[in-house]
């Protein structure tokens, strides 16, 4: 597929606009979500210097094994490559170093002032930027993609919605690969999140939802452990000898 063929990537049900590298899905600006709306007032036209992030994410992504392989085994899937729920961080970029001529990179998120910030930075014809609210349907067809990735999607109010969408859009042996914050099996937090429903309230919960629903575990890498707040203000952990853990985990679709 041609970098600039992206109508067959697209469900038929879906209007768009697409405005150069930027699609935007979100047409209604009230229908953005809260989250984006808070986000934006927040920036306020600040400069996110997206060059600037890529280049140091690009060393924290190539410069140990474990993340290095998390870049690997995404940049190893020929075709469509889809990141969510991108944020600010630029994590991808050595993702976006190891495109191919006809491979499709698309970032996607719902803050405007980051959708401009990685317009701006992302120069490669053949990488996208989706303005779209995760929240809801994934705007790609059925078995349409060949990799997605995540960088903490448990930010996503429907994560469990998310997956099975992702489940749907990719193609057969199709790849997907998460970086996660995962709670400690049997701890007061992922008590509370299990209780709730939380796919992601331990790595446990997660394999095993994502294998029902019809993706095949590969393997996991541990990136770090903490126990207690990542930062003052955190909802969680609920109780400060609680346990969390940074995981890469990858899948592929059965």
């Amino acid at each position: 597929m041609n970098g600039m063929e992206l109508q067959p990537l697209i469900r038929q049900d879906v209007p768009f606009v697409r405005d150069g590298q930027v699609v935007r899905f979100i047409l209604d600006e009230e229908a953005r979500p809260a989250w984006s709306k808070a986000l934006e007032g927040a920036l306020n036209g600040v400069d996110l210097c997206m060059p600037q992030r890529y280049q140091a994410q690009r060393k924290i992504m190539t410069g140990d094994t474990r993340r290095k392989r998390f870049v690997d085994f995404v940049s190893g899937a020929h075709g469509v490559k889809v990141d969510l729920a991108s944020g600010p961080s630029g994590y991808f970029a050595a993702m976006l170093d190891r495109l191919e001529d006809d491979d499709i990179f698309i970032v996607t998120d719902a803050c405007p002032s980051v959708i401009a910030a990685h317009a701006k930075a992302c120069e490669r014809g053949n990488c996208f930027i989706f303005d779209v609210d995760l929240d809801q349907r994934l705007p790609f067809a059925d078995e349409s993609v060949d990799a997605f990735s995540g960088n903490l999607l448990n930010n996503v109010d429907h994560y469990a919605e998310l997956i099975r969408e992702i489940h749907r859009c990719l193609k057969p042996g199709g790849r997907f690969a998460a970086i996660e914050l995962f709670f400690d099996h049997g701890c007061k937090t992922f008590e509370h999140l299990n209780a709730q429903g939380a796919v992601w309230a331990s790595f446990e919960t997660f394999m095993a939802f994502c294998e029902g629903v019809g993706f095949r575990y590969l393997d996991s890498d541990v990136l770090l452990t903490r126990k207690g707040r990542i930062a003052e203000g955190d909802l969680y952990p609920l109780d400060p000898d609680d346990g969390s853990t940074d995981r890469t985990i990858y899948f592929e679709k059965r």
